[in-house]
């Protein structure tokens, strides 16, 4: 009897030790700086600092100078890492209201205190001053930052009384507990579900009201509804954003199981078939009935689809797709003119059959008049300026320039892994952009370097954007550090 009491008692110590374990680990003073965390944020964003500047080839002092812009004076002794701890993560974060914050662990009081003394002594801060339980400075008059011994929150931009009413939410932030913060959000759930070393999450409610007039249609109103989430990955010469659509309820996940039944995966079929110069270049793969009932879907689309009906039968061609669906420009002038002129661009399409070409000569009216140049190709005169359109072994085009491309294009060759398979694939040349945009002298000497973004979506609320440079570049630290 006494041996079935001492393994009861134990079997209890036991398991109160792990349960004291578990909650230190979980709730405890590692992380017990992220419980200032709002947990009405509207975004919350997290840098792992360390792998961040490790992948840039940084240290603290390159990270101080970046936020301090040429102050070598702060780079210098004590003020190497302000005091705070680099090993731990930084995290940014909106409100409602619209003010920004910016949350860290202190790793040395002394230090953070040294650097706030030389700010002031810059002109830069307010001397210090001890109010409510944390120690509070101004920094250039509009950002208000409070500190204690394990953690700085900074938060607005704000002025006169606004500091005096955010200085009380601030207060709040700092003295709230785990079960009353962020940590207990959806947007911090999405945001633990993520490693890479620069990750955000976003609810609908801080996009512009042009996007979400945009996700309105899709039934993406509030953080109920879907929420977005940021990833940035650097990998010498490449950048890249990964951007998720995750959806929280039915209505949003029908949308997105719609559109995935629409897009298919693309096979690359019209690589072959792209000019050797072109700016942009953007494919999908689609079926012609399920694109036009999409299409006829949106009133104004539908509006342009009967006038241009009237012209020739767009809605046979568009029955006819079933494949692969390329669009290029082969200049800027497309992004420069709000009046699109009909030149320097191609649509080629994969179509099952050609039997919308047997009444193509009778197509057009009194403005617009379609004459025929072989058995399979067709013009449609614009003023002063013509449309081509015809078909060569079931690829489709309707082009500024006359007959099918076949040229090709070496660098969208060797983005062909990323291309095939993909729901929806586009890119861009940006030294022949900046060039014909003329916006060299204009941009910083990073990006004048860039050779090619691309925005690839593996899946339907999938995308990953990537900004190559050349070889040997190294991308984060050229971004960071260049002026």
């Amino acid at each position: 009897m006494k041996k079935a009491k001492v393994f009861l008692l134990a079997a209890i110590a036991v398991t109160i030790a792990v349960m004291v374990v578990a909650y230190f680990t979980l709730f405890g003073s590692s992380d017990s700086y992220a419980e200032s965390l709002p947990a009405d944020a509207t975004s919350i964003v997290r840098l792992d600092a360390k792998s961040f500047l490790s992948a840039a080839k940084l240290g603290p002092a390159d990270l101080l100078q970046l936020l301090l812009r040429s102050r070598e004076a702060q780079t210098e002794g004590s003020a190497k890492s302000a005091g705070i701890d680099m090993k731990r993560p930084f995290y940014a974060f909106t409100t409602a209201p619209g003010e920004f914050g910016l949350l860290a662990a202190v790793e040395d009081l002394g230090e953070l205190e040294a650097f706030l003394a030389e700010e002031h002594t810059a002109g830069r801060a307010s001397e210090v001053t001890r109010q409510r339980g944390f120690s509070w400075s101004v920094i250039e008059r509009k950002w208000l930052m409070a500190y204690d011994d394990s953690r700085v929150l900074v938060m607005g931009p704000a002025v006169g009384s606004a500091q005096d009413r955010l200085r009380t939410d601030m207060v709040r932030l700092l003295e709230q507990k785990h079960e009353d913060s962020g940590l207990q959000s959806p947007l911090f759930e999405e945001l633990q579900k993520a490693d890479e070393p620069l990750v955000a999450v976003l609810a609908p409610e801080i996009l512009p009201g042009s996007s979400r007039s945009l996700l309105s249609q899709f039934h993406v109103n509030s953080m109920d509804d879907a929420l977005l989430r940021l990833s940035l990955e650097t990998d010498d010469n490449e950048l890249e954003l990964e951007a998720d659509v995750i959806a929280k309820s039915a209505n949003v996940e029908e949308q997105m199981k719609r559109l995935n039944r629409l897009l298919r995966p693309v096979k690359g079929a019209l690589l072959d078939h792209a000019h050797a110069d072109n700016v942009v270049w953007m494919a999908a793969n689609l079926q012609g009935n399920d694109l036009l009932d999409a299409l006829r879907s949106n009133q104004s689309v539908r509006t342009a689809l009967i006038a241009l009906n009237l012209v020739f039968d767009l809605d046979k061609i568009i029955r006819a797709i079933d494949g692969d669906v390329a669009l290029e420009l082969t200049s800027a002038d497309a992004f420069r003119a709000l009046d699109f002129q009909v030149k320097d661009f191609c649509l080629t399409a994969q179509v099952a059959d050609t039997y919308f070409l047997r009444d193509a000569s009778s197509w057009g009216n009194q403005l617009f008049g379609v004459r025929s140049l072989t058995p399979q190709d067709f013009a449609l005169n614009l003023g002063t300026s013509s449309l081509f359109f015809g078909v060569d072994d079931h690829t489709f085009y309707l082009s500024s320039d006359r007959g099918l491309p076949t040229a090709g294009n070496d660098d969208l060759s060797r983005q062909r892994g990323d291309i095939k398979g993909a729901r929806f694939f586009a890119t861009i040349a940006l030294p022949q952009l900046f060039r014909q945009l003329d916006a060299d002298d204009e941009l910083p000497a990073a990006f004048r370097q860039f050779e090619r973004l691309s925005l690839t979506m593996e899946e339907v609320g999938e995308f990953k954007l990537k900004l190559i440079a050349p070889r040997g570049m190294n991308i984060a630290r050229e971004l960071l550090l260049t002026e």
